[in-house]
């Protein structure tokens, strides 16, 4: 058990986007982002686009304390709601903070239906949550949520950053326009001394992770 535990609380602003999609089917060929902040991108995972915003929380603080990150309670909040023009038939949201950088191979494995990477460790994910949207009706533009869910381990970190990783798809018809909100990560927990050899085996493991996590 750690000791001289002390309460932290950890924030990340997301901006919102806007952006007219193009779609082919159901899937996006074209994104032109509008972008309201800095961070975001356009991703292909080879069949789709995806707009993903990517960042980080600096602990290096922490870590030069030999500090243990506790994660206790994460909420995910969302500034207003989501809107988007009749043609838009769904879009899922994906929100995860991991104890390093979603590469864009796997950005892919984090859309549509949730699947694991088998490239990503599941003590990486630290948490993650998800949510599909539908819109209201075709005269009311703003999407509603109709099924999501929350998955990861709260794993303790003595890596120098928590990343965050926001992905966006959505499937439509024709040309649209979306306004996806901007989004507040607040993460609560503690800041702890470990055992010796307890933090230097966690050390360890988050500087033997993938060596693009601070890209």
């Amino acid at each position: 058990m750690a000791e001289d535990m002390k309460a932290r609380q950890l924030i990340k602003q997301v901006p919102q986007v806007v952006a007219a999609l193009e779609f082919v089917g159901t899937d996006t060929i074209t994104i032109n982002p509008t972008l309201s902040g800095s961070g975001w991108e356009v991703i292909d995972d080879g069949s789709k686009l995806h707009l993903v915003w990517r960042g980080y929380i600096d602990l290096a603080g922490y870590t030069r304390d030999e500090l243990t990150f506790f994660t206790q309670a994460v909420d995910v909040q969302h500034g207003s709601l989501d809107t988007a023009g009749p043609t838009v038939l769904s879009s899922c949201h994906k929100d995860l903070i991991t104890t390093r950088r979603i590469r864009d191979d796997e950005i892919s494995l984090y859309t549509g239906t949730l699947s694991f990477s088998n490239t990503l460790d599941i003590q990486e994910i630290v948490y993650g949550e998800w949510t599909n949207f539908v819109p209201y009706a075709t005269t009311y533009p703003s999407l509603r949520p109709t099924t999501g869910g929350t998955f990861g381990t709260g794993n303790p970190s003595a890596a120098d950053r928590l990343h965050i990783t926001r992905i966006l798809s959505t499937e439509g018809s024709g040309s649209e326009s979306v306004i996806f909100a901007g989004t507040n990560y607040l993460i609560g927990g503690v800041t702890g001394q470990e055992k010796e050899l307890v933090y230097i085996e966690r050390l360890r493991r988050a500087y033997t992770q993938d060596p693009g996590r601070n890209i």
